[in-house]
């Protein structure tokens, strides 16, 4: 039998999923009393063992938890009542009824979103507006320079990897956080933050224009109905097209 550390290690090579912490808190004052924040690594576009089960992509949408403030996706760790045709959120313990395509389903009749080798599931969605993959670099420049130029030679790599279509976004931290404007011509801009000051403190104008910066402006699009696209709002000033990498000058890593 598989111990628990050779369990977590086949999880994260099949998933490409880590966290943080191996349970969840039961309450938000238990949330509250942890050391280390909640936090998932998530590892996207990652190929799968090929010893693993292969499981094509489903044809058509997920079931998601009813709960406004929740909307959890039909999982392995769902408990299901197959005789009311009810599932259990295992997120909110909201109970969920199956939608009407799913009058068969039954023990020895699952979707293969419940079978517990399935941890990971791709949907073919039928009505959602598809848009280009973004891909947030987040470097750490504590590091020598020797470091630093291995740093800048691995980015280059990845940067070279990325699909054309792809939306690119830049964040630095050593002595400071940096979020990086990259649509700006001729200079360089970030946002500045100590890293001791909990972002809930920032003031609200702070907040305001890290919210527009991160939500997309207007000047980005050419045509009203370009800007009414909410997905076209992703083109905002840190987040752009990776073939206009090219043109955005390069920011300048300090050694803290």
């Amino acid at each position: 039998m598989a111990t628990w550390e050779e369990y977590l290690a086949t999880q994260q090579a099949n998933d490409g999923v880590q966290f943080t912490w191996n349970m969840w808190p039961h309450s938000r004052v238990d949330a509250q009393r942890l050391v280390v924040p909640l936090t998932c690594f998530f590892t996207p576009l990652k190929e799968r063992p090929a010893t693993e089960v292969a499981q094509p992509p489903l044809e058509y949408d997920p079931v998601l938890c009813q709960k406004a403030s929740c909307k959890a996706i039909l999982n392995p760790l769902c408990a299901v009542d197959y005789r009311a045709k009810l599932w259990m959120c295992p997120f909110c313990n909201n109970r969920n009824p199956f939608p009407a395509h799913y009058a068969a389903i039954a023990e020895d009749n699952r979707p293969p979103e419940l079978y517990p080798q399935f941890t990971t599931i791709e949907y073919t969605l039928r009505k959602a507006t598809t848009m280009p993959p973004i891909f947030v670099f987040v470097v750490d420049t504590c590091m020598t320079a020797e470091e630093l130029k291995s740093l800048k030679e691995c980015l280059q790599t990845a940067l070279s990897l990325l699909p054309a279509d792809a939306l690119v976004g830049l964040i630095t931290f050593g002595r400071m956080v940096q979020l990086h404007e990259l649509n700006t011509q001729g200079i360089s801009r970030s946002y500045v933050f100590k890293v001791q000051n909990p972002i809930s403190l920032l003031p609200s104008s702070t907040k305001t224009q890290i919210c527009y910066c991160l939500a997309g402006a207007k000047s980005h699009f050419t045509t009203a109905k370009q800007y009414q696209n909410p997905n076209l709002l992703l083109l905002s000033r840190c987040k752009i097209p990776f073939y206009y990498c090219q043109a955005v000058p390069k920011p300048k890593f300090v050694t803290a």
